[in-house]
């Protein structure tokens, strides 16, 4: 076997102290709320439906949980220590650095905050936004965790999300052919 073809893993911190298991575990299940937020709205459940946005909000607040974990225990507090070591995982993964990718992630967080924030405080001009607002939202939000959750991650991570993201194309399959969009649409402007 030729290992000059084989893909290199990038090298993914490994959780030692209770911090930094609390750090991973916050993401993991920040993504299964964002997940499960998800399912319940392609069964029909409005976005502003207060079970969705309880979820929601939880999952984004645990995604900052993360982030701010993650930047003091694996790399000490130090945002330089932090945007090196993405660069690098980058690198493994894709043969170029890009750092930045950490701004993204913050970006990510700000964003799910925002939307998660919205949907509580006016869920009624929330629902009157239109469907391009909720469009971009969702797939950047659906992209970066597709990203964190498989394309970076190795073992029995990547299963879960690809099992996520399988169960989430599914309900949205089954959604389209059911009803066609029009009863599951009809029950979200109730």
């Amino acid at each position: 076997m030729n290992t000059a073809n084989l893909i290199t893993i990038a090298s993914i911190p490994v959780a030692v102290s209770f911090w930094e298991h609390a750090s991973l575990w916050s993401i993991r299940l920040s993504l299964l709320s964002m997940v499960i937020a998800l399912a319940m709205q392609l069964r029909g459940l409005r976005a502003v439906d207060r079970r969705v946005v309880s979820i929601w909000f939880l999952g984004s607040l645990l995604a900052l949980g993360h982030s701010i974990g993650s930047l003091l225990t694996f790399h000490h507090g130090s945002q330089a220590d932090a945007v090196a070591s993405t660069a690098e995982q980058t690198r493994e993964l894709l043969g170029f650095a890009f750092g930045a990718g950490l701004y993204v992630n913050y970006v990510f967080v700000l964003v799910w905050i925002i939307d998660a924030s919205f949907r509580m405080i006016a869920p009624g001009r929330y629902e009157r936004l239109p469907a391009f607002y909720y469009q971009c939202v969702n797939c950047f939000l659906i992209f970066i965790a597709f990203n964190g959750a498989i394309v970076f991650k190795a073992g029995i991570v990547r299963w879960i999300g690809c099992g996520c993201c399988a169960l989430l194309v599914y309900l949205w399959w089954d959604q389209k052919l059911l009803f066609g969009g029009a009863e599951i649409q009809k029950k979200r402007k109730m």
